[in-house]
């Protein structure tokens, strides 16, 4: 019986070292589970993190993506005052046309007098008409009555350029050819 109770309470030390064995396993995987949680967290916060720093490189390429379009309706603002103040000045033209003046032009005709070509420039303070006569006398009372009809446009024909033109053949024998003058009013 002696040698039972020996292989018995060699059991027993066994079993109790196997229990404090286990218990010692269990107590290192609560420590690793715990750490583990600790870790997930770190990693959920860093996680967050990482998303939080994207977010304000986003937000910092929105504030980049802004600042550019804000200069280039800044150079677009710039390029239309501008263009303002030029036609504001007359530079680009009148913004009402210039129909008032081809309507006054139309208005005035003399007989034996024909344009061939008219010029509005300088903001339409300057009208050139080039044109040809069969008198000189027809274009004097042209350019007369033009500067009436062009007085409410504070437009006047100043000036005045006389061409005697080459003589152009009638084609038929025996008639004098038919010369023109040619003219320019500005």
């Amino acid at each position: 019986m002696g040698s039972a109770w020996l292989a018995l309470a060699g059991i027993v030390v066994v079993l109790l070292g196997l229990l404090a064995y286990y218990a010692s396993l269990v107590g290192e995987t609560g420590r690793l589970e715990q750490q583990a949680d600790l870790g997930q967290r770190d990693l959920a916060r860093a996680k967050a993190t990482v998303k939080a720093m994207g977010k304000d490189a986003d937000a910092n390429k929105t504030a980049a993506d802004l600042k550019a379009e804000v200069d280039a309706l800044r150079l677009k603002t710039e390029a239309v005052r501008q263009a303002v103040d030029l036609i504001g000045k007359g530079s680009l033209g009148n913004p009402n046309g210039y129909a008032q003046y081809l309507t006054a032009l139309a208005g005035v005709s003399e007989e034996g007098l024909w344009i061939t070509s008219v010029a509005v420039t300088n903001a339409g303070r300057l009208v050139t008409l080039s044109g040809r006569a069969l008198r000189t006398e027809s274009i004097l009372r042209y350019a007369k009555r033009l500067n009436e009809a062009f007085a409410p446009y504070e437009v006047q024909f100043n000036s005045m350029e006389l061409t005697p033109d080459t003589p152009a053949r009638t084609g038929e024998p025996g008639k004098p050819p038919l010369t023109t003058v040619a003219f320019r009013l500005f």
